[in-house]
């Protein structure tokens, strides 16, 4: 039995997520018909470039809810086509580049024998974009019964609303990311920085607000391995490959830093935020238990001027954890790694891994605990430059830990686990969403 995976195969993972929940959802021969659409369109180029585009699946009689409320004059609405296009190969690469996932999409669904058409266009897709990349803090859920999209060729993925169900890359299907980043060793190593990020908020912040269960660890933590993902999407995006090593050790040993450069501005920012967040749910929160809810005349002009000062020093605050995750990123676009300490302080740019030791074994973990019966060997000179070399220093530096990032999009993190080194790939970084649907079969 071959163990090529085809879009028959995603289709069969859409439908059978669909069908697990509440919703209208097409027949899975309509299914398949549109994943090989769009899998032989990905091949073809247009003008020199490849085709890249996004859709939702989305009945024409009922779009969506109108009219537009004043609180989200910023929600997706649906512009119809004066005509009908039939979904073909031929038109989904001439209509390819009035798409981009992260703004608009076309709006597509099938007529009584099956027939698949574009009949519109969905816009102000970057609320969605924004909020699962973690670059804002909500986001509206994008329409449809499931949304799909071309991310390189032969590379579909299929969502509903902010979760991914499936994603087809060539002949292989991937139906679960690794949030190494939520447990298991990698988030273990990474615990040193988290530490010391935790006590410099708490050497700052008064012990009862510091300890107040509105602004627990686990949301400062949680911003922390945020901040983390949001470098590595942005580095991913960039389609160039990048690798970013977080090493424990003060020793340079087996690194030639070409470009050394001390920056802690990322360190420092994450602290500010912690600092400031935790107050501004302080003052809030006196605001509205001590005045508002006790139907008071007046604040306390003091009061409320400290919160709005807070409020308007955090908002600078994000712009500048914004502003440093762009500079970060850009450097990794240089030839050799991005090299920080455990509390994501750089260290140097541009570095070369000079370690010669190959690895003995090499081990690929099926979950993010990398439990002994998940790992499976892989073959070291399978892979590229960039991952051999990360391979030889996680192997000999106990405690560190390597990202990588292929100019294909695919991120990889390693580390060592009992004194063998492993790798996971698919890994999590995007916010994941839910939504409930009424269950339809058409």
């Amino acid at each position: 039995m071959s163990k090529n995976r085809t879009p028959r195969d995603l289709a069969h993972a859409v439908n059978a997520e669909l069908r697990s929940k509440s919703g209208t959802y097409p027949k899975l021969n309509i299914l398949v018909n549109l994943f090989e659409t769009m899998y032989y369109a990905s091949l073809q180029t247009e003008e020199s470039h490849l085709i890249s585009f996004h859709l939702v699946y989305l009945d024409p009689t009922t779009p969506g809810p109108e009219p537009l409320s004043p609180i989200t004059k910023d929600r997706w609405m649906v512009v119809q086509l004066a005509y009908s296009i039939p979904l073909t190969i031929a038109n989904l690469i001439k209509l390819a580049n009035a798409s981009d996932p992260r703004t608009s999409s076309f709006a597509i669904y099938h007529d009584e024998q099956g027939h698949l058409f574009v009949w519109g266009f969905v816009d102000q897709g970057g609320s969605y974009s924004e909020y699962v990349n973690y670059e804002a803090d909500e986001g509206i859920a994008r329409p449809g019964s499931f949304q799909a999209t071309i991310a390189g060729a032969g590379h579909l993925i299929a969502f509903i609303e902010m979760k991914k169900i499936a994603e087809l890359k060539i002949n292989a299907l991937l139906m679960s990311v690794s949030d190494v980043l939520g447990g298991g060793p990698i988030r273990e190593a990474l615990q040193p920085g988290i530490k010391t990020y935790l006590q410099a908020i708490e050497a700052q912040v008064p012990a009862n607000r510091y300890h107040d269960r509105s602004t627990s660890k686990a949301n400062l933590v949680a911003t922390w391995l945020r901040t983390l993902s949001r470098l590595l999407l942005r580095m991913q995006r960039y389609r160039h490959g990048g690798a970013i090593l977080i090493t424990p050790t003060n020793s340079l040993r087996g690194l030639n830093l070409k470009y050394e450069l001390p920056y802690d501005r990322l360190r420092s920012a994450l602290e500010d935020n912690a600092v400031l967040r935790i107050a501004q749910s302080y003052y809030s929160k006196k605001i509205w238990s001590d005045y508002i809810n006790r139907d008071a005349e007046t604040v306390p002009v003091a009061l409320y001027l400290d919160e709005s000062t807070v409020r308007d020093n955090l908002k600078a605050n994000r712009r500048e954890l914004e502003g440093t995750i762009w500079f970060l990123s850009l450097l990794t676009r240089v030839d050799g790694l991005l090299l920080l300490n455990p509390s994501l302080e750089v260290l140097g740019f541009g570095v070369e891994i000079t370690i010669q030791k190959e690895p003995t074994s090499v081990y690929m973990s099926g979950n993010r605990s990398a439990t002994p019966n998940s790992l499976k060997p892989i073959d070291y000179n399978h892979y590229g430059t960039r991952h051999r070399s990360m391979m030889r220093y996680c192997s000999q530096v106990p405690g560190s830990v390597g990202f990588v990032v292929s100019q294909d999009g695919d991120v990889r993190a390693l580390t060592q686990v009992r004194g063998q080194l492993v790798m996971w790939e698919n890994i999590k970084l995007q916010l994941p969403g839910f939504v409930q649907h009424r269950k339809t079969t058409i």
